[in-house]
C-alpha cells in the first residue's frame, strides 16, 4: 500500500517529529484541529511496523519541500523520508513521467484546485496512491473523499480503515 502525504502533511511532520516518531509524549502544538492531525501520524507510524506500507517521496514533492527555508529537522525528516522511498519497491516499479502526471492533473482541472494541490493529486493517481493524507479541506471536500480508487482524507479519518486492514490479513 503506498501513502502520498502532502506537502502540509509532510511539513507538520517535520515540525513536530520529536512527538510523531513517539520520541516525545508531549504534542507542542495549542491548535487541537492539528494536534489531532499529529496525533493521528503518530498512529499511522506506530501502525507502519505492523503494515505493508510505503510513504510517496517523488522528487517534485521533495523539490517543493526544499524549495522553502527549511530548519534542520525540517530537511532531516525530508531526508528520512527520501531514504524510505528510494528504498522502497514503489520507487522502482512506478514512476510516473511528467507527461503522465500532467495529462492526469488536466482532467482534474474540474475540481477547480490550487495548482500544487492538483499537481499532488495527479502524482498520487499516477503512483497508484490507496491514500492520499491532506490537512486541506477543500481537497478532501472536492475529491468527495475519493478518486478514482485512491481514498482523500485527513490523516484522522484513515485510522480506522487502515487498522481493519491491518487485522484482517
Amino acid at each position: 500500500m503506498l501513502i502520498y502525504l502532502d506537502a502540509n502533511i509532510v511539513q507538520y511532520c517535520a515540525d513536530h517529529w520529536d512527538f510523531v516518531s513517539g520520541e516525545s509524549a508531549a504534542c507542542k502544538t495549542a491548535d487541537a484541529k492539528l494536534q489531532k492531525e499529529l496525533e493521528a501520524l503518530r498512529r499511522l507510524v506506530e501502525l507502519e511496523q505492523l503494515g505493508d506500507w510505503t510513504f510517496a517521496a517523488p522528487a517534485h514533492l521533495l523539490a517543493e519541500l526544499r524549495g522553502g527555508k527549511g530548519t534542520g529537522e525540517q530537511l532531516d525528516t525530508y531526508k528520512l523520508l527520501e531514504k524510505a522511498w528510494v528504498e522502497s519497491v514503489w520507487c522502482d516499479d512506478i514512476q510516473p513521467t511528467e507527461e503522465t502526471v500532467g495529462r492526469i492533473g488536466r482532467s482534474l482541472a474540474t475540481l477547480r484546485l490550487k495548482d500544487a494541490d492538483q499537481r499532488h493529486l495527479a502524482e498520487a493517481i499516477a503512483l497508484n496512491a490507496s491514500w492520499f493524507l491532506t490537512n486541506d479541506g477543500e481537497v478532501v471536500k472536492k475529491a468527495e473523499g475519493r478518486f478514482a480508487a485512491m481514498q482523500v482524507c485527513r490523516p484522522s479519518e484513515c485510522l480506522e480503515e487502515i487498522s481493519v486492514g491491518l487485522f484482517l490479513k
